[in-house]
């Protein structure tokens, strides 16, 4: 597995907003939205104001964006993990207890 030691820290009481955040040296507006009827969150990636992304799902241990073309988006990889390997999904309950979004590593 790769190693993750930065997360993205995900206020779930705050949903749905919105948080400028840098990823590998560049600045983007990330949004959070949680589908209570369905219990799974959602993100909205913006760039100067554009948007790159919207309605993504968080699936656990898949990379964000990864079926995604667009030199625009982040250049390193932003991946939901259930540390403690106890999570077979993501749900409201263990985002940001046991299950991160963790970024890590430079994509080429």
């Amino acid at each position: 597995m790769m190693d993750f030691e930065e997360y993205i820290d995900v206020n779930k009481d705050e949903i749905p907003y919105s948080m400028e955040i840098d990823l590998g040296g560049e600045v983007f507006e990330i949004e959070f939205n949680y589908n209570r009827a369905y219990d799974f969150f959602t993100v909205d990636l913006f760039k100067e104001g554009e948007v790159l992304v919207i309605g993504e799902k968080l699936i656990l241990n898949r990379p964000l964006f990864r079926n995604r073309v667009n030199l625009d988006l982040p250049k390193v990889n932003i991946i939901p993990i259930d540390r403690a390997g106890v999570a077979d999904r993501i749900s409201f309950n263990n985002l940001n207890e046991t299950v991160f979004l963790y970024v890590g590593e430079l994509i080429e």
